[in-house]
């Protein structure tokens, strides 16, 4: 691969972590390089020579490591540490450790999320992008979200469960929504209902509202994504799915009714659309930023958090204020005691 690709990969993924604040994926770099700027060819094998050429990069030190995420690999630290003090404190030392904990000390926080009607959790298809959504979610809406989960393709059994019961025991009054971000695939689909039927039944609460919100069909056509399969191998790929037959049926009777989608599959003379949510996170984070925001603002009531969660925070703020006072004047006692 030709040293200028390597010295334009450095560049995008640099520009991308300076104004995310979130490193890319591997393939959401070679989306932008294929995609947008047409380096590299979008084939498998372009992506395996640009995987390559920026691990060469990597372990030579030209390329930092921080600028592509991989979280595919978990590491679990399970060594024990037992922590003993190496001095003493003197009098006034301990008097300051106590000025300083009684002005950091909190025992009451406040929830804006727990005024309100719904409680919004995110799933992500894959694993490698879940930092960048919470980073993305962090950034768009200050209040953010119960939890964001990855289910890593069809979702273990066990994670189901885990979640289900926390759906169950949250308040009779809030209303789960799940909003689910995943590849536009006939299996990334397929996924989409698998997970809502395995929940339901689980958690018992036929209340849940679902929503993918990316990627789907309409992101695909306004936002102008790749969509056609690399290789005649990814193609063969996709027909042995099960799922194959009827996701491009669904896709050649959306095509009768909707012109947009008609013309899609005439750009691309083919019905084989797919659209990885890397695509979209990689080559639109500004439009996916917003389609967050807008998404989870929907079930943040704005009316309950200015009559009543900042009405009981004023109310705590007061009361803690009136606490550290007292705290502070008990503090002036006992060096008082001391003396």
């Amino acid at each position: 691969m030709k040293r200028d690709v390597v010295e334009v990969a450095l560049r995008v993924a640099s520009e991308y972590y300076e104004k995310h604040n979130a490193a890319l994926t591997l393939r959401g770099l070679f989306y932008i390089l294929a995609n947008a700027m047409g380096l590299v060819p979008l084939t498998k094998s372009g992506y395996k020579r640009l995987s390559e050429a920026l691990a060469k990069a990597r372990y030579s030190g030209e390329f930092p490591w921080y600028l592509i995420k991989d979280t595919t690999r978990k590491v679990f630290h399970v060594e024990n540490w037992t922590s003993y003090p190496d001095r003493s404190l003197s009098a006034e030392e301990l008097l300051k450790k106590l000025e300083e904990y009684i002005d950091t000390y909190t025992s009451v926080t406040v929830n804006p999320w727990e005024d309100q009607s719904y409680r919004v959790i995110i799933v992500v298809e894959k694993d490698a992008l879940v930092d960048v959504v919470m980073s993305f979610v962090r950034e768009v809406f200050q209040h953010g979200v119960y939890q964001v989960r990855a289910i890593r393709g069809y979702d273990s059994a066990t994670d189901i469960h885990e979640l289900a019961e926390t759906i169950k025991y949250l308040s009779e009054n809030q209303t789960p929504v799940i909003l689910q971000l995943g590849d536009y695939d006939p299996s990334g689909e397929d996924i989409v209902r698998d997970f809502r039927e395995r929940l339901k039944m689980l958690s018992r609460r036929e209340d849940i509202i679902f929503e993918k919100i990316a990627v789907t069909l309409d992101q695909i056509i306004e936002l102008d994504l790749p969509c056609k399969p690399e290789t005649m191998e990814e193609i063969e790929k996709l027909k042995r799915d099960p799922r194959y037959k009827k996701y491009v049926e669904k896709i050649q009777a959306l095509a009768e009714r909707d012109v947009r989608v008609k013309k899609l599959i005439e750009k691309y003379g083919t019905s084989e659309i797919r659209v990885e949510l890397d695509a979209l996170v990689a080559l639109k984070p500004n439009e996916f930023k917003q389609i967050l925001k807008k998404t989870i603002e929907k079930y943040f009531d704005y009316e309950i958090y200015e009559k009543v969660t900042k009405q009981r925070e004023e109310e705590l703020r007061k009361q803690a204020e009136k606490m550290r006072e007292e705290s502070l004047r008990n503090l002036e006692k006992l060096k008082g005691v001391l003396k």
